[in-house]
């Protein structure tokens, strides 16, 4: 191996051990371009996917540094036995924990891809995550239309976060899912939306790489006449940053006490719910051998 290839290896190492979870490659290829290792290049990304194959090879790159978050097996749950089965009951008891909070939640985002980056936040906080890959449907909006009604009938104040590309389409699909919830009903006007993602300012402040934008894309005018020519996809964003940035919103209508008790309560009613399952096991146990 050439020592130019051995010296991006290391360099792709460092940012690897800087995450405590595993990174897809174009986060990865973003992050060197950010730092300016490489040029924001399609070829330079194919590079790059080759020698993170080869460095998996020779055992320079663990294979468990990168994710690949479109392709999950999907299968329908199984379980080894009752035992099995029950034990899977206790773990996934959770209690809602904003049904005494003042706020109602969800964030939503263009990008499938950062799934499971998002997800390490909403669900820690108990908060709703819609990836919606595009332009999002007429049923998915009247479904949220109708989530988002019944709880501000409940006196909630709810709040729609989105993160998506900053290019044309990001920003179409943004203002469009603003506008067509609205339009559904009056309820609509009582939700607040943000962008948490992507931002010019993000953009300045974390050095982020750009591409130009497409031409095709019928949004391309109105864009450039107002941003210019450069478009940066959310993966650009630093995952640890893309967390960060969600966190705060999250936590900037949370009640802290009020959270902490609903999980003081959680964790005792999952104890009581340990104790009816062991008790089930033993009578279980007893019926098998006849008693």
């Amino acid at each position: 191996m050439q020592r130019k290839s051995l010296k991006l290896l290391e360099q792709v190492q460092e940012i690897i051990k800087s995450y405590d979870f595993a990174l897809t490659l174009r986060q990865i290829y973003y992050q060197l371009v950010a730092k300016q290792i490489i040029p924001n290049q399609q070829n330079e990304y194919m590079k790059l996917s080759r020698l993170c194959v080869l460095g998996r090879d020779e055992g320079i790159l663990r294979e468990d540094a990168f994710a690949d978050r479109l392709r999950q097996i999907d299968k329908p749950d199984s379980y080894l036995d009752l035992d099995d089965f029950m034990n899977t009951v206790r773990q996934s008891y959770r209690k809602d924990k904003w049904q005494d909070q003042d706020a109602y939640i969800e964030v939503w985002t263009e990008k499938d891809a950062l799934r499971s980056v998002l997800t390490d936040v909403t669900y820690s906080y108990d908060v709703n995550l819609m990836v919606v890959r595009g332009q999002v449907s007429r049923t998915a909006i009247y479904e949220s239309y109708k989530r988002f009604a019944e709880k501000i009938d409940e006196g909630k104040d709810c709040h729609l976060y989105y993160a998506g590309d900053f290019d044309p389409s990001g920003l179409s699909i943004y203002h469009s899912l603003v506008d067509r919830i609205r339009r559904f009903g009056d309820a609509g006007e009582y939700i607040t939306f943000g962008r948490v993602a992507l931002t010019p300012i993000q953009i300045e402040e974390y050095n982020l790489p750009s591409d130009p934008a497409k031409q095709k894309d019928p949004n391309c005018k109105r864009f450039i006449d107002e941003y210019g020519d450069g478009v940066v996809e959310l993966d650009a964003l630093p995952p640890d940053v893309l967390r960060d940035l969600v966190k705060e919103c999250i936590e900037k209508h949370l009640d802290f006490d009020l959270f902490e008790q609903v999980r003081k309560k959680e964790l005792k009613e999952q104890a009581e719910l340990q104790t009816l399952i062991s008790q089930a096991s033993s009578s279980q146990c007893l019926a098998l051998q006849g008693i």
